[in-house]
C-alpha cells in the first residue's frame, strides 16, 4: 500500500534535523528515514550544478526505495535543484524556502526582513526573488554566514568564538532594523539562542520547520498518503559517520528532545 511507504528527508549533514523533529511530532505513526549527506558537507560552498546532482542521486535513491514523499530539508538544496526534481521524478517533493517566505511576511510589520543562509542559498537569490514576489514592497536584506553549518555539524552551538562571529554577521541587518530574520539554512535554529540574544526580543526569528509539517499533511491528506495507523519508526542515515560529531549527537539530541539519535552509514556514492 502506498500509504505504507516512508517519508524521506535528507540535508547536507545534521542541520535538516530541525525540520525532521517537527515532521516526526506532526507524524508519529508514519515511517520516516532521515539522510545527511555529510560525505559532501557543505553545500553551500558548493557550485550548483553539483548540488543539483546530489539532490537527483539522493531522491532516486529513495524513489527505488519507495518514498512516498521526498522533503528536501536544506535551503542551498532546495534552491539549486528543487525545481529539477519535480522535473523528474513524480512523488510530492517540498522544500523549506516558500514555507519560511510566506511566514516571514505574515510576520514583519516594518516590511524590512533580514535572511541569513549559507553563500549558496544567497548567491541562488531563491529567498530575495521569493520575497519580492509575494510582496513588491518588503525590502529584503541578506547576509551570507559560511562559518555557521561547520560550527553547528562540530556541535558548537554556544560557545563565545560562536556569539563573536554571529556578532560580525549580524551586525549589518542589526544597521537596517530589520524587524523578521529568517533563518534559511536548516543549520541555523541551532543557534537561534544566541542569535535572538544579538538580535534583540523586537525581532521574530522564522524558521519553518513547522511551516513544512503543515504542508505535508496538507499534501499527504490531499493524495490520501497518510497511514490510517501504525506505531510508527525514524531511522537516520549519514553518508559518511567519520564526519559526524559525536558532540553533536550529545548535544543535538538534547536540543531537539530526542531521547536518542542514532546514525547509520549509508553511503550512496560507494564504489
Amino acid at each position: 500500500m502506498e500509504q505504507d511507504k516512508p517519508i524521506v528527508l535528507f540535508d547536507s549533514g545534521v542541520g535538516g534535523l530541525t525540520i525532521a523533529k517537527e515532521i516526526i511530532n506532526q507524524f508519529p505513526q508514519e515511517k520516516i528515514i532521515y539522510f545527511g549527506d555529510t560525505a559532501h558537507l557543505p553545500y553551500g560552498e558548493r557550485e550548483q550544478e553539483e548540488v543539483e546532482e546530489f539532490v537527483l542521486k539522493i531522491i532516486d535513491y529513495f524513489v527505488n526505495l519507495g518514498a512516498k514523499m521526498v522533503i528536501i530539508a536544506c535551503n542551498t538544496a532546495t534552491a539549486a535543484g528543487l525545481e529539477l526534481a519535480r522535473d523528474n521524478f513524480s512523488l510530492p517533493i517540498i522544500g523549506p524556502i516558500d514555507a519560511g517566505v510566506e511566514k516571514a511576511i505574515a510576520g514583519t510589520k516594518n516590511k524590512k526582513i533580514g535572511v541569513i543562509a549559507t553563500e549558496g542559498t544567497v548567491d541562488s537569490g531563491a529567498y530575495q526573488e521569493a520575497i519580492k514576489q509575494a510582496n513588491s514592497e518588503v525590502e529584503v536584506f541578506v547576509q551570507a554566514c559560511p562559518k555557521f553549518v561547520p560550527l553547528v555539524e562540530a556541535g558548537e552551538l554556544y560557545s563565545q568564538q560562536v556569539r563573536e562571529i554571529a556578532q560580525d554577521y549580524l551586525a549589518p541587518l542589526q544597521e537596517e532594523e530589520v524587524d523578521t530574520l529568517l533563518l534559511g539554512c536548516t543549520h541555523f535554529p541551532y543557534l537561534s539562542k544566541i542569535i535572538k540574544e544579538i538580535m534583540g526580543q523586537e525581532v521574530t526569528l522564522i524558521y519553518p520547520g513547522q511551516s513544512i509539517a503543515l504542508k505535508a499533511r496538507e499534501i499527504l491528506v490531499d493524495k490520501d498518503l497518510m497511514v490510517s495507523s501504525s506505531s510508527g519508526e525514524a531511522k537516520f542515515y549519514v553518508s559518511d559517520l567519520d564526519k559526524l560529531s559525536k558532540k553533536f549527537v550529545k548535544i543535538g539530541a538534547k536540543f531537539l528532545n530526542f531521547d536518542q539519535l542514532n546514525f547509520s552509514e549509508l553511503d550512496l556514492w560507494e564504489k
